[in-house]
C-alpha cells in the first residue's frame, strides 16, 4: 500500500532531469571557451587602452603589446600579420586622439554540423598623443 504522504522522484522524473542537467552542462562547455577567448581579448585591449603612451605607439607597437598579451593569457587563434589585419587604429571621429578597432567572428563546432558563431566587436579611445 503506497502512503500518500510518500514524496520522491520516480525513475522518468529522474531521467528528465539527468538529461537536462547533462545539455545544459554540455552548452555550457561548449560556450565557456568562446567566452573566455573574448574576455582575454578585451583585457589586452583594455591593457593598451590604460596605456598612456599608447597614442604615441604605431600600429606595430600596439599589436606587438596585445600579442604579448595574448602569450601571457594563452590566446593561440592568431599570429602578428594575422592580428595586424583585423586591427584597425584610425583618427577619432572628434578630430583628435585614434580610436582601436577590433571586429572578427570566432566559430566554434556545438554538436554536429551545428556551429557557434560569436561575432565580436570593440571599439576603445587611445590616450591622446601624436597622430601619424
Amino acid at each position: 500500500m503506497i502512503n500518500a504522504r510518500q514524496r520522491g522522484m520516480s525513475l522518468g522524473e529522474l531521467l528528465f532531469f539527468c538529461v537536462l542537467l547533462g545539455g545544459a552542462a554540455m552548452t555550457g562547455l561548449r560556450l565557456f571557451p568562446l567566452y573566455n577567448e573574448k574576455m582575454k581579448v578585451d583585457l589586452a585591449i583594455d591593457k593598451v587602452a590604460q596605456d598612456p603612451e599608447a597614442g604615441n605607439r604605431t600600429k606595430a607597437q600596439i599589436v606587438d603589446t596585445i600579442m604579448r598579451n595574448f602569450e601571457v593569457s594563452d590566446v593561440d587563434r592568431w599570429n602578428g600579420q594575422e592580428f595586424s589585419r583585423l586591427l584597425e587604429i584610425e583618427r577619432a571621429t572628434t578630430g583628435k586622439g585614434r580610436v582601436l578597432r577590433l571586429q572578427y567572428d570566432i566559430r566554434n563546432s556545438f554538436c554536429c554540423d551545428l556551429d557557434v558563431v560569436l561575432n565580436y566587436h570593440r571599439e576603445v579611445e587611445l590616450p591622446r598623443g601624436t597622430v601619424e
